[in-house]
């Protein structure tokens, strides 16, 4: 499907937002698309009043109107009168992985009369009744695990990753004949309850609301012929992802309900700071600003939350790809290339636990253009890779 803001026919200059929304701030990118080319025009980064907007089902949206509010606001600043009709421009949106889901399926379809070329329409109607078995499926493990209904299930979007008909991989299945299809689909979706809440801001700030990207749509195509495969970690605020890429093709997708959040929790806990100062602290550990003392101090705070990240890291892996485990990591996850990205990938606890893992940076990606010359932390990752929709 090609959106028009996209589009490169029309001579007028189309802006659109970024909004990535996550357990402890917002982060907005005002961007265009040039030729091949994603131009970040302006930034801002704006943390929540209080944390916990996604908990459970009080879901605060005074608290995050304003995060949203202030994070346009700043990231317009240096515009000038294009500003004025930022209310006019096309949003993307990337919400929480404890919020909004990726899960990937496989699905099988027989054809009665296997001799016949495939016809568009014919194609169509497959694609519909395997992306209605793969959201059954989905909706039926996300129910015995959260209690939540599939009628209280909001779907986003269903996109094919991988055909085979009769066991030979093909782009699509349109002209070919055969019997036994295979198909695999990423399937992403969220609680309806937050759905609604997250389109009720958008029409209080009168935002044009246009897409909510999960961040498994776009890692592949961002990251073909640049970086490669391997296992990726998106280390957010609450919530860690992990990706499974091999031969370019988004293999698993996965996520485990802890992230650089519990470090700055713990140092609150210790030290007896609000959360505002131990994120703080935090950072400046992270970037080794503190005295040798004052490090050595917070690594050992830190060694509780090190060992709870791991043991979470290792239950979440896709063991199914990985049948041999060494020191309770599988064998192949050390032979494969680890990358790390998020806001809490700089940590050095994380660092440690996975030695030769490699940090994404925003100068990684291709086909990116920072005008503002700020992105230069891999927190902003998740951000960028939703620019690529389209």
């Amino acid at each position: 499907m090609r959106f028009e803001f996209f589009g490169t026919k029309r001579k007028k200059e189309k802006l659109f937002l970024v909004l990535d929304v996550g357990t402890e701030a917002v982060k907005g990118l005002i961007c265009k698309k040039e030729n091949s080319k994603v131009i970040v025009l302006g930034a801002s980064t704006q943390y929540f009043e209080k944390y916990g907007v996604f908990d459970g089902r009080d879901f605060e949206v005074d608290v995050m109107k304003r995060a949203v509010s202030k994070t346009i606001k700043e990231a317009c600043q240096n515009l000038g009168a294009q500003r004025q009709d930022c209310k006019k421009w096309p949003v993307l949106v990337n919400l929480p992985p404890n919020i909004l889901k990726g899960r990937i399926v496989w699905k099988s379809f027989k054809r009665d009369n296997s001799k016949k070329k495939i016809s568009k329409g014919e194609q169509e109607l497959i694609y519909q009744q395997v992306f209605k078995e793969a959201q059954k499926e989905v909706s039926q493990r996300f129910t015995k695990k959260s209690g939540i209904l599939a009628s209280d299930i909001q779907w986003i979007n269903q996109k094919i990753l991988e055909i085979k008909i009769d066991g030979y991989p093909v782009s699509e299945l349109q002209k070919y004949d055969g019997k036994d299809l295979d198909l695999k689909v990423l399937v992403s979706f969220l609680p309806k309850y937050y759905f609604e809440s997250i389109k009720k801001i958008f029409e209080d700030l009168q935002l044009k609301f246009f897409k909510i990207i999960h961040l498994a749509e776009n890692l592949p195509l961002v990251l073909e012929d640049k970086i490669g495969d391997g296992i990726f970690l998106d280390v957010g605020g609450q919530t860690t992802q992990v990706f499974l890429i091999k031969g370019g093709n988004l293999k698993q997708v996965n996520e485990f309900e802890t992230g650089g959040e519990i470090f700055s929790q713990k140092l609150s806990e210790i030290l007896g700071i609000d959360e505002e100062l131990a994120r703080t602290l935090k950072e400046r550990y992270t970037n080794k600003l503190l005295s040798p003392e004052s490090e050595k101090r917070i690594k050992e705070m830190f060694l509780e939350g090190k060992r709870i990240w791991c043991e979470d890291l290792k239950q979440s892996l896709p063991f199914t790809f990985f049948p041999e485990k060494a020191n309770g990591l599988p064998k192949e996850f050390f032979s494969s290339t680890i990358f790390l990205f998020g806001g809490g990938s700089l940590l050095p606890e994380i660092k440690e636990f996975l030695p030769g893992a490699k940090i994404i940076y925003p100068q990684d990606l291709k086909n990116i253009k920072d005008e503002t010359k700020g992105l230069k932390n891999p927190q902003y990752i998740p951000s960028l890779l939703t620019c690529y929709y389209g």
